[in-house]
């Protein structure tokens, strides 16, 4: 019995060392230590790639190993970061990485992991240092100018923007004067700024990888503002052929007096001197005075080039109060500021998720014939039955029923299996649905997502270039459970030189997982379309530049949409339709989301391609432009599978274009013609728009202004301007004041329903806008409101 109990104490003493043991170790191995901070200048934005600086110090021996980075840029969507790092014994070094999405409002559990050897085969050690990331993310409306100037106190009048927009967190940041940056090489790096400003620099003189970053930026949607210089054909580098404005040597003076008009009010002390411009093809003047150029505006891509005719930081004029204002005009803020309101909620990665994912997911396979399985019953019950029955009988063998009846089951059984899922053994099937809005230099850019149904256990690893991102949708348990925490647990993204890869880790056998991202690709083709409306009827042709078919060509104008048909490849389509409207114009913003689910497998493509269409609207909001759609069964995003797979892709391309709308005698605009913005001029005030609501909107109380624009081009159609009401529904919480062109004041209006003959142009700028002044509330119920009525009468040019 003694030695009985001898024994059992030294197997638990055993025991307690065995697990004292490793956590001994482990603690014994935390020789790196890390210190993390995230954004330009602590300052970061939320859904979008934010800059991450990190500095290890090894106190151990030699480290060689990968460093996983668990962040996330969804609470549905997230993968891991993970970058190969060496550190000699007693090194320390500082690295700056680029996180795609970055928001640490979902993040649980320790930011990185350490593994020795590298993450798929090596050790994992502990760490100590940054656990938890700190930073000050701020709101994806937030608008983030960029300057790069070797003088940045040329540009230190740019601070005054934010009281420009001050429902709107505007930053400015100096990149020169920035500890240690440098201009990024890589797309995704420059995400967070909507404004690159770039005065007294020589583009050519950035590395050709950052030059084509740069480039890549605006095309995906950015906005160049480059000043006046000698010599700036020469040194815009691989901007050369994109420039605005040609400028000559001639030099020329604007008046204090010009600008202040020019800029709705700005003070200004003194003239500026400024070279005489003309525009390249393709430009559009941005601000002019008579026939003098100040400012134009290309579009490249999705996004566009400014460029002035006079230096951005020069004096006085970088000194006068006025130069926010001037800059503002130039860029036309307050509408950068607004899309960036049109940011807030879920991002386009998280709408897609949510919207597509679903049917995304719904492969063919999955649907079991219920006549087939029929048939197949029936036959084994004859088989099986009478028919063996017979065979036997006539054999003289019928004692053999009892192996044979249960081998010809398991034979059958294989059989059908083998048959049914044929398609799921071979190979894994994937289906990917894309979006992308096609641009005049026949770039694209959008989003895809694409979901693999697989064939085996184990992981898979997806290849992405250059343009085009990689992140796991999280699973159905993942979201469950809650836990963001070792995210490279379950997907991890790594670099290499042709673009990234993407690892989804422990996939089960016949399970699906998704995965998705922005994407972009270059000269991949347009449609040229040349569409006149006229009498409320369609006629003209639509040519497909693109390499395969397009599919149901639709055009769609405000809350109106007409299908035009099919497109062959390099082939033309005659348009020849009714269409039941006065104008042609941007799609509208509603919301026509369908939420319901299909329920036989020929549903599933038609939905699929009514969402993308649905998701891809926003991508057009900013051109104010009525846009053609179409759809092709071709892989266009730049990502794939590295085993072999059976593909099932569905494109979506969206295009706006500029319609030829004859008008002629009287006309009527009414509200849904118009396109509204609404800037809150009350600090910490909002303005947001209800989805699925042609005007229904939630204000704060306080001050707003409302910028109601007709479509692009419709003024240049327009004899007289006769009529003008504005109908006010909510006069007890809403006093309007339009303002007045010719006097720079805002008039008062009073009755529910004002209307207004007399000179009714000065109530519009050149741009074709209608400005209104809200006065909202008080509100205490936080009920919505709708915003004045317009209604515009007129007659057309003969």
């Amino acid at each position: 019995m003694k030695k009985l109990k001898i024994t059992a104490l030294a197997l638990l003493a055993m025991i307690t060392i065995s697990l004292i043991m490793p956590l001994t170790q482990v603690k014994a191995a935390a020789t790196l230590e890390v210190k993390a901070t995230a954004g330009m200048s602590g300052k970061a934005k939320a859904q979008s790639a934010v800059p991450l600086q990190v500095t290890i110090k090894n106190n151990g021996e030699d480290f060689s190993g990968d460093m996983a980075i668990n962040t996330a840029g969804s609470y549905e969507i997230a993968s891991a970061r993970v970058v190969p790092i060496d550190l000699a014994a007693g090194e320390e070094k500082t690295f700056t990485f680029y996180l795609d999405g970055s928001n640490y409002t979902y993040m649980e559990g320790d930011l990185f992991a350490f593994y020795r050897g590298g993450i798929e085969q090596g050790k994992k050690v502990a760490y100590k240092g940054t656990k938890q990331l700190q930073a000050n993310f701020l709101d994806p409306a937030s608008t983030f100018i960029y300057t790069l100037t070797d003088k940045s106190d040329r540009l230190a009048a740019y601070l005054r923007l934010a009281s420009l927009v001050p429902q709107n967190n505007l930053e400015v940041f100096h990149l020169n004067q920035l500890k240690d940056y440098t201009l990024p090489e890589n797309v995704q790096e420059l995400a967070m700024a909507d404004i690159m400003v770039i005065d007294e620099v020589a583009i050519a003189d950035l590395t050709p990888k950052q030059q084509e970053a740069l480039l890549g930026w605006v095309q995906e949607g950015g906005t160049l503002l480059l000043g006046a210089a000698d010599q700036v054909e020469a040194t815009a580098g691989i901007f050369q052929e994109y420039l605005p404005l040609s400028l000559s040597q001639e030099m020329m003076s604007i008046s204090a007096e010009t600008l202040t008009k020019l800029t709705g009010g700005g003070i200004f002390t003194q003239p500026i001197s400024m070279y005489a411009a003309t525009n390249n093809e393709g430009s559009l003047s941005v601000l002019t005075d008579n026939e003098t150029i100040l400012a134009s505006k290309k579009k490249v891509g999705s996004g566009e080039i400014i460029q002035t005719a006079f230096s951005l930081g020069d004096q006085p004029l970088a000194s006068m109060d006025g130069y926010a204002a001037l800059i503002a005009k130039v860029v036309n803020l307050q509408s950068i500021a607004q899309q960036g309101m049109m940011k807030q909620g879920q991002s386009p990665l998280e709408r897609m998720s949510y919207e597509l994912r679903d049917v995304n997911e719904l492969f063919p396979s999955f649907e079991v014939s219920v006549s087939y399985m029929l048939i197949v019953v029936i036959l084994y019950i004859l088989i099986i039955g009478p028919i063996l029955y017979i065979v036997l009988k006539k054999m003289d063998k019928r004692e053999h029923a009892w192996w044979i009846i249960p081998v010809l089951s398991i034979v059958m059984s294989i059989a059908l299996f083998i048959i049914g899922a044929k398609d799921r053994i071979v190979q894994p099937q994937v289906q990917q649905s894309a979006f992308y809005k096609v641009n005049e230099d026949s770039s694209v850019n959008g989003y895809y997502i694409e979901s693999i149904l697989t064939n085996r256990s184990g992981d898979f690893v997806v290849n992405a270039d250059q343009q085009t991102t990689a992140i796991a949708t999280r699973s159905s348990i993942d979201l469950t459970g809650g836990n963001m925490g070792n995210l490279h647990e379950s997907s991890y993204i790594k670099e290499n030189a042709n673009g990234s890869t993407l690892t989804l880790r422990d996939l089960s056998y016949w399970s699906v997982q998704s995965f998705g991202g922005k994407t972009a690709a270059q000269n991949i083709g347009k449609m040229d379309i040349d569409i006149t409306l006229k009498n409320e009827k369609l006629t003209g042709t639509i040519k497909n530049n693109f390499p395969f078919a397009l599919k149901d060509a639709t055009l769609i104008s405000g809350t109106k949409e007409v299908k035009l048909g099919d497109i062959e490849p390099n082939g033309t389509l005659q348009v020849n339709k009714e269409f039941k409207t006065t104008i042609l114009q941007n799609p509208s913003s509603y919301n026509n989301y369908n939420y319901s689910y299909p329920t036989k497998t020929e549903d599933v493509e038609p939905l699929r391609i009514e969402r993308m269409k649905n998701l891809a609207l926003p991508l057009v909001e900013n051109d104010r432009q009525p846009v053609i759609i179409a759809w092709a069964d071709q892989v266009i995003a730049g990502v794939e599978l590295e085993t072999s797979a059976s593909m099932s892709p569905i494109t979506v391309f969206i295009q706006p274009f500029n319609g030829n709308v004859e008008l002629a005698g009287p006309f009527t605009m009414k509200l849904n013609h118009f396109t509204y913005t609404v800037n809150s001029l009350t600090t910490n005030g909002y303005a947001d728009k209800m989805e699925g609501e042609l005007n229904n909107w939630y204000l704060s109380e306080g001050l707003h202004e409302v910028t109601i624009m007709m479509p692009d081009q419709f003024m240049n159609d327009v004899q007289s301007l006769d009529e003008l009401t504005i109908s006010n529904k909510d006069v007890q919480r809403m006093q309007l004041s339009l303002w007045n062109n010719e006097t720079d004041t805002y008039e008062p209006l009073v009755d529910t329903k004002q209307v207004l003959t007399e000179q009714i142009s000065k109530y519009f700028n050149a741009e074709g806008e209608l400005r209104l002044e809200i006065q909202y509330g008080p509100n205490p119920s936080g009920e919505q409101t709708k915003l004045p009525g317009i209604e515009l009468k007129g007659v057309a040019k003969e």
